[in-house]
């Protein structure tokens, strides 16, 4: 049978009324019964409700365009094979690829074969989803209302999650700022306390003190790190010295061929894992005596030709070179700040870091927990109710004032961590 245009005549054109349009095909004959019906979804629901040949289904699932449609239709006016052998959408797959001959209608002005395929599918919700047995899920109408509701508040959400980043990047600027007021006790020194070395702004930091310490003010702090003692216990603390070896040695590409800075290298391990990332060149700085058992260190391990070992004040010492790549520090200690070599190591960034370079590591923070240890408690705070038969409760308050570093039980844990809203940025910003 040949279509013309003369055989559309009477069809409503696509796009020319808002209302809902009329199925206006022939009737349409079942393909499994003499039960004819006026529309076409009519006839197909009948087929896959009465016979159980989920026609409709096939079409949902996208698998089957118009023309394996109209083939399907054809070989069952063809071969009228029983319903019970086409009663899976599986089972029906199989027709989509007959050959073009099954194009040609069996039937003149077969009804079914005037079904709006590609306008079934498009009102019918496809989702890229799949049930746990691989089947295809769909929608109905109102569970994609329901979708395109939830589509709505995501976007809503979304939106407010924006909202949240740039308060976020507001409330960092001011934490920034806190930061460096804690850090300085005084006016911005001068750029050219330096020389003619271009330097990077100092951030309000007050460089200029730092600078005028002499050893004398140092000896105490200096020299606790001439004990053994001390690098054992660092170098002991898996989680601290190990997370500085996997952030270098996995990032060995930002590493490589580049001039490196270890500000207070102590035993020179962080110079070392930083040359054995691909580091051309380690520069590492420290004031206690320890710099001459790192020497010997460096030494045993064969790295001498690629760390260069400086005794000395960084804010004192003289490098062969005018910039670094990266500055490297292990810098933190007791609840962050303790160990005072904060401002030591952003000397070293304002002089020597080029403008492009990084520093290891860059950005902190500072968590708080609450601990309930009544062992703890007995042996710091009640043991002043009764000291050899004397009462000393005074010291109790005493006591709480200090702060006591050690290793705390999980199981004494009774909250979830809090971030503290301090954050320390030591790059350029």
């Amino acid at each position: 049978m040949a279509f013309c245009d003369e055989d559309l005549n009477g069809y409503p054109e696509f796009g020319d009324s808002d209302e809902e349009e009329i199925d206006t095909c022939s009737p349409s004959l079942c393909l499994f019964c003499e039960a004819i019906f006026t529309t076409c979804e009519l006839a197909l629901s009948h087929i896959s409700k009465i016979h159980g040949v989920p026609l409709l289904q096939l079409l949902q699932t996208r698998s089957c365009d118009f023309y394996s449609y109209i083939k399907i239709i054809n070989y069952f006016r063809r071969h009228k094979p029983p319903a019970h052998d086409y009663q899976t959408v599986e089972s029906l797959q199989g027709l989509t690829t007959l050959d073009q001959s099954y194009m040609i209608p069996e039937c003149e002005d077969d009804g079914l074969l005037q079904f709006d395929v590609e306008g079934y599918q498009e009102s019918h919700l496809q989702l890229g989803l799949a049930s746990k047995d691989n089947s295809p899920v769909t929608l109905s109408a109102n569970e994609y209302e329901a979708l395109k509701s939830k589509a709505l508040q995501l976007d809503q959400l979304k939106r407010e999650l924006e909202d949240l980043k740039s308060q976020y990047t507001q409330d960092l600027t001011r934490l920034r700022s806190s930061a460096q007021r804690l850090i300085s006790s005084g006016p911005l020194s001068s750029m050219t306390e330096y020389g003619d070395v271009s330097t990077p702004p100092t951030d309000g930091v007050n460089t200029s003190k730092v600078h005028s310490l002499n050893d004398a003010q140092d000896d105490g702090y200096i020299g606790s790190y001439s004990h053994y003692s001390i690098h054992m216990d660092m170098l002991q603390d898996k989680v601290r010295t190990d997370g500085y070896r996997q952030a270098i040695v996995r990032n060995s590409e930002m590493f490589k061929d580049k001039i490196v800075l270890d500000v207070g290298c102590g035993t020179s391990v962080l110079s070392m894992f930083a040359a054995k990332a691909g580091a051309k060149h380690v520069y590492a700085v420290d004031m206690s005596d320890i710099i001459y058992q790192a020497m010997d260190i460096v030494r045993e391990n064969q790295l001498e030709d690629r760390i260069t070992l400086i005794k000395g004040r960084i804010e004192e010492v003289k490098l062969p070179v005018d910039h670094v790549d990266i500055i490297i520090s292990e810098w933190m200690g007791y609840f962050l700040l303790f160990e005072s070599m904060l401002d030591s190591v952003i000397f070293a960034r304002n002089k020597w870091l080029s403008v492009d370079g990084l520093v290891w590591p860059n950005r902190c923070k500072i968590l708080m927990t609450a601990s309930c240890d009544p062992g703890l408690r007995q042996k710091n705070i009640d043991f002043w109710e009764d000291v050899y038969g004397f009462k000393m409760t005074c010291m109790k308050y005493e006591v709480c004032k200090e702060g006591l570093v050690q290793t705390v039980n999980s199981s004494h844990i009774v909250c979830p961590p809090v971030e503290i809203q301090v954050c320390i940025v030591l790059l350029y910003f």
